[in-house]
């Protein structure tokens, strides 16, 4: 996968860079956004050049000459690991700052069986610079997302725990609240008493902050849904509730068979100003027609 790298003026006026020829500076640059962001790739001339060479002539044997090019000069070291070959970009954390970097997948060229040579000095300070270092100051790299996967190339352990991200809803009282009312209610239904999870604390959470439910609503709507036919099919969990809120209200409000009358407010488990005017204003019209009829 390509990546955006960044490349510094004095890399065109390094005299180690000047030794090579144009497409084996060109070949540099291109490995730049092919490998890793530690700097490793696989060492196969043939996907090199698929990524760096993929609409030129050029060969995969060009690519390798390339290749030993670099080597020669100290820009890459080649080594390999259980019989797998592998390139790493000399000094690339040095010269390369990358904003949260993912770890890489491959082996670090001290496991492997062969070292890199070292980078030569030789009077020509440039040549430690060829590849970008930021000149401006940039601040520390974060750390590695906490958590994620390690993949199975480079198995470091770290004797520091990572730290453990706390629950923004396991210390509010509505949470919890609302999450023993519907554990409550399971268990009225015949069914067996639920463990009040991180999920479900953090369900009920973002139904009232994030949806913009009110606790009231929320419990209404957990009392319908225990009366209704939805438990008969169902056993109600709090994710459960929060994703097919806006369905339990609209069964709620349904009229009941035989009848015109569409109950709203606190039986539909939403109450609003809104709701109540409505409510008015149907049980006025009603009146009047009653009064209509008697005439």
């Amino acid at each position: 996968m390509a990546r955006i790298r960044t490349i510094k003026p004095e890399f065109f006026t390094s005299l180690t860079i000047a030794d090579l020829t144009p497409e084996q500076r060109l070949t540099f640059i291109g490995l730049w956004t092919h490998v890793d962001d530690e700097g490793r790739c696989v060492d196969d001339a043939r996907l090199i050049k698929a990524a760096v060479w993929p609409l030129d002539d050029r060969t995969a044997a060009d690519v390798e000459g390339d290749l030993r090019a670099l080597t020669e000069s100290s820009l890459i070291a080649r080594y390999t690991l259980t019989r797998k070959s592998y390139i790493t970009v000399t000094g690339w954390s040095e010269h390369q700052r990358i904003n949260r970097p993912t770890k890489s997948k491959y082996p670090a060229p001290d496991q492997g069986e062969s070292a890199p040579a070292p980078v030569p000095t030789c009077g020509d300070d440039d040549s430690l610079n060829t590849h970008t270092q930021l000149s401006e100051d940039s601040p520390q790299e974060r750390n590695r997302e906490q958590g994620k996967e390690q993949g199975t190339g480079n198995r470091e352990s770290s004797s520091v725990p990572a730290p453990r991200t706390p629950d923004p809803a396991s210390d509010r009282d509505d949470v919890e609240r609302l999450c023993q009312h519907l554990a409550d209610r399971v268990e009225g239904n015949g069914s067996k008493r639920p463990a009040i999870t991180k999920a479900w604390r953090t369900a009920a959470r973002l139904l009232l902050d994030k949806d913009g439910r009110t606790e009231e609503q929320a419990h209404g709507c957990i009392d319908w849904c225990q009366d209704s036919d939805f438990w008969r099919s169902n056993v109600l969990s709090m994710p459960k509730l929060r994703e097919k809120y806006d369905t339990l209200r609209l069964q709620a409000t349904r009229p009941a068979p035989g009848s015109n009358v569409v109950p709203i407010g606190a039986a539909a488990g939403r109450p609003s100003t809104t709701d109540q005017r409505v409510a008015e204003g149907m049980t006025l019209a009603a009146r009047l027609r009653a009064q209509e009829a008697a005439q």
